[in-house]
């Protein structure tokens, strides 16, 4: 039996994913989320387990990390997908933690995850990281989303400091989001390093409509976003659907060629470069020092994103 540690898996191409994976007989799927907001009937699966997490809890996906090795019963994961997301434009809000929202669930959650799991992973499996392209400033997006701008991690961590610079409350929540996703991406290229042995890529699903991404936006644009944008989803450049963003996750997961390179940002189905920030060596260094910091003042760890 194959099996599939997820983040992200009890809505949006993370569902779907996970029930394409599930239609393989051999895979089954340990699943890291809420209760609350899973599929009932997902969750009557027999190859599926959820595993309750708060991902803006790094005590809680320490915890939940424990639980899926002791699931595993010391068997190895087949593959890793990184898929959760969180995307508010409501204020400064901070995790659990006290780190900046976006930073803290998008980014500072996956990464204990994958030093905690990584490791674990069999010679040759994946790690798959849900990006976007909003991590580029120069990718074409039909969406006026507010992009990434790099600064010291320490200051993304910050959940005042963060973009401070970025007017309005929504437009500083955007900048936030993207720059959150500059993180995935650098995180992958910083773990396909690490893990020579592994396929490692980030990927872009692109702008989905219909998805719960837009749950803090005002009542209307959430209205037109539920049932406008999917309508038009095939007529609008730089929009895919629910089932093409979902299908494409899940053969990143199962079918992808991923020998070479390990690293890449992967724009669907198609191999892209990423921006050039997000291929910057000593910035992806900085990126790791700071969140190795950040995780050890929170879990009072002296080695963290080493190899057991």
């Amino acid at each position: 039996m194959r099996t599939l540690v997820m983040t992200g898996g009890t809505r949006g191409i993370g569902l779907g994913a996970v029930h394409q994976v599930l239609a393989r007989p051999e895979w089954r799927v340990l699943l890291l989320g809420r209760q609350a907001s899973a599929d009932p009937d997902l969750m009557r699966h027999p190859r599926l387990e959820l595993i309750e997490v708060d991902l803006a809890d790094l005590r809680s996906v320490d915890r939940a990390c424990g639980a899926v090795l002791a699931r595993l019963a010391g068997e190895r994961i087949s593959a890793l997908a990184l898929n959760a997301g969180v995307q508010s434009v409501t204020g400064d809000r901070a995790s659990a933690d006290g780190f900046e929202i976006h930073f803290a669930v998008n980014h500072l959650a996956h990464a204990l995850i994958a030093d905690r799991l990584a490791p674990y992973v069999q010679a040759g499996g994946r790690i798959v990281i849900t990006a976007s392209e909003n991590h580029d400033p120069e990718a074409f997006c039909i969406m006026g989303i507010s992009r990434a701008t790099w600064a010291d991690p320490y200051q993304f961590a910050d959940p005042v400091r963060s973009h401070a610079h970025v007017p309005g409350v929504v437009d500083r929540g955007e900048s936030r989001y993207s720059a959150s996703k500059l993180c995935n991406v650098m995180h992958a290229r910083a773990l396909a390093r690490d893990y020579p042995d592994l396929s490692v890529v980030s990927f872009n699903p692109s702008v989905v409509p219909g998805t719960g991404i837009a749950r803090e936006r005002n009542a209307l644009q959430q209205y037109l976003w539920r049932t406008l944008a999917p309508v038009l989803e095939p007529v609008i450049p730089g929009m895919r659907s629910l089932e093409k963003s979902s299908s494409d996750l899940a053969w990143l997961i199962l079918d992808a060629d991923l020998e070479a390179p390990s690293g890449g940002y992967y724009d669907g189905r198609v191999l892209s470069p990423g921006s050039e920030e997000s291929r910057d060596g000593i910035k992806i260094d900085r990126l790791m020092v700071v969140t190795r910091e950040l995780l050890g003042s929170v879990l009072g760890r002296e080695r963290l994103f080493a190899k057991v």
